[in-house]
């Protein structure tokens, strides 16, 4: 009994060891070259069946090992070829496995743009498509015209090297080296496809967190792509948890990828310009920068591939860290200063987006903050000479050679628009200039000079009643000691002592004043369309005017004949009666009793000295302070009117011309068909679309997604120079840009 039993148990022994797969299929090592060949026809519609039956496990090739397919030799390695490879799910094979029983057709790698969808698996595409990615591999993966279809088949096999065959152990640290060069000269070939770009960006970035964050980061990353968001947040969190104060670039980093946050229009056109802005700011503000204290949530590290076999976010192990992400109070902190410096770079992007709007004029220099002005290698040139200029006071410039300061040739004229350009480059190099069509109602000439004064008006210069008053008083006594052609240095200190002296004037507005009082006394001051303006007024007001202009030249108490034709004669420039010239100097002169001049009910008085009328020893009028105060209140009473018919009535024409223009300008919107306008508004709903919903737009507008993309980020070129719409996944729409384009026009 005991013999059979013994028996039995060595034949079932037996049966068991010889149905083992290792007494079958004996260990053998694998060659380096390994051919493929269809042993009967597979069409991918076959695909299911194949997939089900085979037993052939698919296999990984390095680089340099070489493998053949259906003819095709690919020497590069890098890809998965076998019949099997499920994905992460379990249930389907891997989009990017080569199955060499697939039926394949010969074909050129740009081929297929009408069969390859936008995930596309190597089983699921045409033979014809088959062939076309093969030829592309075999070729070496450097085809520039490739349809970017085959770029991303074999990116697929990339990502599930790293992300799932990496996280089990079994990717050695040479070959992850040889994915992340693969990749890299990738994006030089076809970097320039936004998806390919953004995908890439956050496979190499994934790469450098999970794998090598110990390490400074390398020159290759770029944290500022949305794709790659997750594999900020790590870097973000290696700060925070050290305790260390966040550098200007990771902070504005964490803004633009925050998906509640990020950056308007301004800030992404004027990239180079903003991180400049930005990072002085924040040092001024932060000092060496913004400590935030860890918080305990910790933070999960997602992979989101751009393979369809990796289903959701592919869940990895990384560095033990808090999440910073999920912080608010930081970030309030940080986006005021981010949109501080958004807003002061308005206009300057506004000017960047029209065409052919060189972003070195000095007309765009003049739209820069005040700290970035004196970066630009003409501005430091300008300064030196603003300075040699105004060295010992208020300083004359020809307006010819102020233009060459900057290296620029002088506009045909100098309108509005260029003097507020001029003055606002000269503030911000830290001078000011006179006349400044800011504050003076006067802008220079190209064939005259300009007064240059040191430290200027300032950002928040905002000039009073008194400021604007004074300024007339002065140019009306420019006007008047310039009827002989003689200025006195007695007359001159007496215009000046009464800014030096008025207690009511900012020193700001007291250096701005003397130095259009230079430019006043330096240049003719001509009374052009004056009398064509003052031919409304009311006869109070032009005896107002008079009673000035006659304070002005009597302010000595002396007068000749000769004199009192020049004042004839200015009368008569003025659109005022002459022959009240002599009249209003015998009043003045015979006022024994206080001067009323009545423009209101309520009229005030002023007591005149009385003076006599002689003739002067000396050529010119000698300009008598207390005279000319006592006519500020009238000048008071008669400011608007000074104003306006000191204003350059050729220059208001040009305005209107060009708000009427800007009326009559086209809608930019007329330049898109109806199916095209529907689906710009339709965009402006949110900033993120994912694809699918666009294409379910598209279908609904009767358009194609890739064209109605490509027909709207023509027309936004055409009208701001920018693209509308960054394709991607998920894609993102700059609403602010939409808006600016349609409400700017």
């Amino acid at each position: 009994m005991e013999i059979i039993i013994g028996i039995i148990i060595i034949y079932v022994i037996y049966r068991v060891v010889k149905s083992s797969s290792i007494y079958k299929k004996p260990l053998v090592k694998p060659e380096v070259t390994v051919r493929f060949e269809v042993s009967g026809s597979a069409d991918y519609g076959d695909t299911e069946r194949h997939e089900r039956l085979s037993d052939k496990p698919g296999k990984w090739y390095s680089a340099g090992q070489e493998v053949s397919v259906q003819g095709y030799n690919i020497t590069g390695g890098l890809i998965y070829v076998g019949e099997t490879l499920l994905d992460t799910s379990g249930y389907d094979n891997d989009a990017c496995l080569i199955n060499p029983k697939l039926k394949v057709s010969p074909a050129e790698p740009w081929d297929g743009d009408d069969e390859m969808s936008y995930w596309p698996q190597f089983a699921r595409i045409s033979p014809r498509c088959r062939g076309a990615y093969l030829k592309w591999l075999a070729d070496g993966r450097s085809e520039p015209e490739a349809n970017i279809g085959y770029i991303f088949l074999f990116f697929y096999g990339l990502e599930r090297r790293l992300f799932v065959d990496g996280q089990k152990g079994d990717l050695p640290a040479g070959e992850r080296a040889e994915i992340v060069q693969e990749v890299n000269r990738l994006l030089k070939i076809y970097g320039g496809n936004r998806s390919f770009r953004g995908y890439a960006s956050n496979l190499l970035a994934m790469e450098w967190v999970l794998y090598q964050s110990d390490n400074p980061i390398p020159n290759y990353l770029n944290f500022n792509d949305r794709y790659c968001s997750k594999p900020f947040q790590v870097v973000l969190a290696k700060y925070i948890a050290a305790g260390k104060p966040i550098p200007p670039d990771v902070v504005r980093q964490w803004v633009t990828l925050h998906p509640e946050y990020g950056l308007r229009t301004p800030a992404r056109r004027c990239e180079k310009e903003f991180k400049e802005l930005f990072s002085q700011r924040y040092k001024k503000q932060f000092g060496e920068g913004l400590i935030v204290k860890p918080n305990k949530t910790p933070l999960k590290i997602e992979y989101r591939a751009a393979s369809p076999s990796i289903r959701g976010d592919l869940k990895l192990k990384g560095p033990d860290l808090p999440n910073p992400f999920i912080l608010t109070a930081p970030l309030k902190k940080i986006n005021s200063l981010i949109e501080e410096c958004t807003i002061e770079l308005e206009s300057y992007s506004r000017f960047l987006g029209r065409k052919d709007n060189d972003p070195n004029s000095l007309a765009a220099l003049a739209l820069l903050p005040k700290e970035l002005i004196h970066q630009s290698p003409s501005a430091q040139k300008a300064k030196s000479q603003l300075a040699q200029t105004c060295a010992n006071g208020i300083g004359l410039i020809s307006v010819e050679s102020l233009y060459e300061c900057f290296g620029e040739k002088p506009p045909l004229q100098i309108g509005k628009k260029e003097s507020e350009n001029l003055a606002a480059l000269v503030e911000g190099l830290g001078f000011g200039i006179a006349p400044d069509i800011r504050f003076h109602n006067m802008k220079p000439t190209l064939d005259g000079t300009a007064a240059i004064f040191l430290n200027g008006h300032g950002i928040d210069f905002c000039p009073s009643r008194e400021y604007r008053t004074l300024g007339t008083i002065l140019r009306l006594g420019a006007m008047v000691s310039q009827i002989d052609n003689d200025l006195s240095p007695a007359e001159e200190a007496t215009l000046q002592s009464l800014v030096n002296e008025n207690s009511d004037l900012t020193q700001i507005e007291k250096d701005s004043l003397l130095a259009f009082l230079q430019w006043c006394l330096n240049t003719p001051q001509g009374t052009a369309g004056v009398k064509q303006r003052l031919a409304d007024v009311s006869m109070a007001e032009k005896t107002a005017i008079s009673h000035i202009l006659i304070s002005v030249a009597f302010a000595d108490g002396r007068i000749d004949p000769k004199e009192v034709q020049h004042l004839e004669k200015l009368y008569s420039t003025l659109g005022l009666n002459k022959e009240q010239v002599t009249s209003d100097l015998h009043t003045l002169a015979a006022a024994s009793d206080p001067v009323t001049v009545s423009l209101r009910d309520s009229a005030p008085t002023f007591s005149i000295p009385k003076p006599t009328i002689e003739p002067k020893k000396s050529k010119g009028f000698r300009l008598n302070k207390e005279l000319i105060q006592i006519r500020t209140e009238e000048t008071r009473q008669v400011k608007g009117v000074l104003e306006e018919i000191f204003t350059d009535q050729e220059e208001e024409h040009a305005e209107n011309d060009i708000t009427e223009t800007i009326l009559q300008s086209e809608n930019p919107l007329s330049a898109l068909d109806t199916a095209h306008q529907n689906f710009f508004h339709r965009l402006l709903q949110q900033e993120t679309w994912e694809r699918s919903s666009l294409h379910d737009l598209c279908k609904e507008l009767g358009l194609m997604v890739d064209g109605a993309m490509e027909v709207l980020n023509e027309w936004s070129f055409d009208n701001a120079n920018a693209p509308l719409i960054d394709d991607g996944d998920p894609i993102f729409v700059d609403v602010n840009l939409a808006r600016e384009i349609v409400n700017v026009q």
